[in-house]
């Protein structure tokens, strides 16, 4: 179903960066000025000069908003013609093993680094599972404008229960790596180039009747879609070229190495009547535990393991830290599979019935469950809810039905590197 091609990406000369690890960075939805000026500082070649936080001006930089992407362009041009960064020599996919540290436990996971066909939504080739932002696809539209390149890769999922691509990348993995770069912070990128006829032909069989399942890069999808649209509307819409394509890391469903982390809820704003009326109707569809006195990552823990058998979350709030699980008569017939989320629960059966449209104006998201915990603790919040992680059989049916899932429902950790590889729109794939 999807099509997955391999593509001549461009990389980072050896002899010109001897440390790898120095010049990745997060994708841009996770650069805040702060990270944007170490990793500047960090080194001079390091990618954030390509790739960016959405919204924020070079620190060096008299053009502000509206020449940055322009002052970016004029960057990548350089490196080009520097031989900063060179281009493959035949069309490769390339395998990612991202180890990283969660917890005190090392794992690792596999991603095969491909360029995938931008198709609409309906087609059910690709399919999202999250609602975006006009702004942000404006802003890595105006990227794409600016270098004709994607340079952080979409993380999207596939099914493999079968293995079947276990041996391949198995004895790619045998091989001597092309890329192996790890830093201070327990991040470990490791990669391989398939070039071999045998290998994309196992790669482009076992893609041929599957869909992907976008993870993480919404923004980034649509954005490339917009582009892609952009550039047949000149007249460019031959199937070759390069711009019909995006560059995604596919990682299994099966992979051990897959973490999602929930984000946790939390209320603010209310009056004393809207918090109190959010409470009555929390008591009719939930059973409430009190638990005493136990830190947030004791909570998560708890939610966790009692979550494994029904739908529960955690409330702090003015009656402390509660066990909330869903009563078996609050929920009715017609919930749709939807209910399987507490979060959706909690908005659609809790707080939209009490708030209604201005539920999101009291409604925020949080991955970090001691800053939700220490919101509360200093009445900055009312109230917040810690959550287990969406569970993936659930994601897989619910998004393969071509459903999308309340918003912030998954927090795939951790980001993908970005600078491992660049993949250039222009030309022909």
């Amino acid at each position: 179903m999807a099509k997955v091609t391999p593509f001549r990406g461009w990389r980072y000369n050896p002899a010109m960066v001897d440390d790898m690890a120095a010049v990745l960075c997060p994708p841009y939805d996770l650069i805040t000025p702060r990270i944007q000026q170490s990793l500047m500082e960090r080194h001079p070649l390091n990618v954030i000069h390509l790739e960016a936080g959405e919204g924020l001006d070079w620190p060096d930089s008299d053009a502000g908003a509206a020449g940055r992407y322009a002052e970016t362009a004029g960057r990548f041009e350089q490196w080009l013609r520097d031989g900063v960064l060179q281009q493959d020599a035949e069309p490769s996919y390339y395998l990612l093993r991202h180890g990283f540290t969660l917890g005190g436990r090392e794992r690792s996971r596999l991603g095969l680094i491909a360029c995938v066909g931008l198709e609409d939504y309906e087609t059910r080739q690709v399919l999202p599972h999250e609602f975006t932002e006009a702004p942000a696809i404006r802003d890595r539209v105006t990227l794409m404008e600016s270098v004709s390149a994607n340079i952080s890769p979409i993380m999207s999922l596939y099914r493999d229960s079968g293995d079947e691509l276990g041996p391949l990348f198995r004895r790619v993995m045998s091989g001597e790596p092309e890329v192996d770069a790890r830093d201070e912070f327990g991040s470990h990128a490791t990669m391989w180039r398939i070039a071999d006829a045998d290998g994309i032909d196992a790669i482009a069989r076992f893609f041929a009747h599957r869909p992907v399942f976008l993870a993480d890069g919404h923004h980034r999808y649509e954005a490339s879609r917009h582009y892609q649209i952009a550039r047949h509307a000149e007249g460019n819409n031959a199937p070759s070229l390069a711009h019909n394509y995006v560059m995604m890391t596919l990682i299994a469903f099966d992979d051990p190495g897959l973490v999602v982390l929930p984000y946790h809820r939390n209320l603010s704003g209310l009056s004393g009547e809207q918090l109190a009326r959010v409470q009555a109707r929390l008591s009719q569809v939930f059973d409430a535990e009190p638990v005493g006195e136990r830190s947030a990552a004791e909570l998560v823990e708890l939610v966790e393991e009692r979550g494994r058998g029904g739908r529960v979350m955690a409330a702090l709030g003015p009656d402390g830290a509660q066990l909330l699980t869903l009563r078996p008569s609050a929920a009715a017939d017609d919930w749709g599979s939807m209910s399987v989320s507490e979060a959706w629960v909690l908005e659609e059966k809790i707080l939209r019935p009490e708030l209604g449209d201005a539920t999101l104006q009291h409604l925020g998201f949080l991955h970090d469950h001691d800053e939700a915990a220490a919101g509360v603790a200093s009445g900055a919040l009312q109230m917040a809810f810690l959550m287990k992680p969406f569970p993936m059989d659930a994601f897989e049916d619910i998004v393969g039905q071509g459903q999308r899932l309340p918003r912030k429902s998954t927090f795939f950790y951790p980001k993908l590197p970005t600078g491992l590889v660049i993949n250039r729109i222009d030309g022909e794939i």
